[in-house]
């Protein structure tokens, strides 16, 4: 009788989903297209289940902030703008398996260019 417990199903160990933003956060090494290489910090947006925040995104300052939105291993930008307003971001991302590394494409807009841009992000 004292081996009758295994016959029962194992309660779940955690009830919580796994959050896809975990593997998102972090200081990551944006590496553009351009050549221009800087560091780029990604938390958790806790006032929205979905969403993380990109600080220093673009080298725009780590004072400046976009948001993603994330499904799975792709963030989405949606169209925002950032550095009071002057500069409009919007683009889409796709995290390698490894996760350690992030393709990301957007465009940035400061009302005087639109610049298409590729980059890498390594994770530190």
């Amino acid at each position: 009788a004292a081996f009758s417990l295994a016959c029962e199903p194992d309660e779940p160990e955690d009830q919580t989903p796994t959050d896809d933003r975990t593997k998102f956060t972090g200081s990551w090494l944006c590496t553009e297209s351009s050549q221009m290489s800087y560091t780029v910090n990604i938390n958790i947006d806790s006032s929205n289940t979905t969403q993380i925040k990109l600080y220093n995104f673009h080298h725009l300052g780590f004072e400046e902030m976009v948001f993603g939105i994330v499904s799975g291993t792709t963030v989405t930008l949606p169209n925002q703008t950032a550095c009071q307003g002057t500069v409009t971001v919007e683009g889409t991302s796709n995290m390698e398996a490894s996760q350690t590394s992030i393709d990301f494409y957007y465009t940035v807009n400061d009302g005087v260019n639109l610049d298409t841009i590729s980059a890498v992000y390594t994770k530190q």
